[in-house]
């Protein structure tokens, strides 16, 4: 790889970390140099963290339902699409489904977003467990739970990242021009 990175290309390579919310590695790109991968998930967090709610409020809507409409039709990004299908969301049987669907339509009343997990590091009986708890909680434990979710999600998809043959960011990346 090149000694550095333009912003398209970075853009274009950790824009859809975070599920439709290029904007965050826009917003992010600002904060380098990034000494490794897990710096750039850090100062993507960092552009989260310091939004205003009703940012982090969309960031939230724009993540799919399990097993919801998107999944059914197969409309998901192609990382939800394998981490729901890797938790067996995808092949859920007939009581499941209505479980879930009835779980979906219980969170989205009561928050107004969809219940986000870490599905790749749960089991299916465990999401249900979660999903059940997680419904008894007050708004603002519910929005902080599901966005610590989507940082451990974003986390796991940045890890997957660095596993590929993608070239890495070097050591002390400065980005290059803009």
């Amino acid at each position: 790889m090149p000694g550095s990175i333009d912003r398209a290309a970075f853009v274009e390579r950790f824009g859809p970390v975070f599920e439709h919310a290029a904007w965050i590695a826009e917003q992010a790109w600002a904060r380098r140099p990034f000494a490794d991968l897990a710096a750039v998930h850090r100062a993507m967090v960092e552009v989260v963290s310091g939004s205003p709610r009703e940012t982090q409020l969309a960031l939230l809507r724009g993540h799919p339902e399990l097993w919801g409409p998107q999944a059914r039709a197969r409309q998901m990004t192609a990382d939800s699409a394998v981490e729901q299908a890797r938790a067996g969301l995808l092949t859920l049987s007939t009581e499941e489904a209505a479980r879930i669907d009835t779980l979906n339509a219980a969170h989205q009343q009561k928050f107004g977003f969809p219940f986000i997990i870490a599905v790749m590091q749960n089991s299916r009986t465990r999401i249900f467990d979660e999903f059940e708890r997680r419904l008894a909680l007050d708004a603002e434990a519910e929005f902080s739970a599901c966005l610590d979710q989507v940082f451990t999600i974003t986390r796991l998809r940045m890890e997957r990242l660095g596993r590929s043959a993608a070239p890495s960011i070097p050591p002390g990346e400065s980005g290059g021009p803009e």
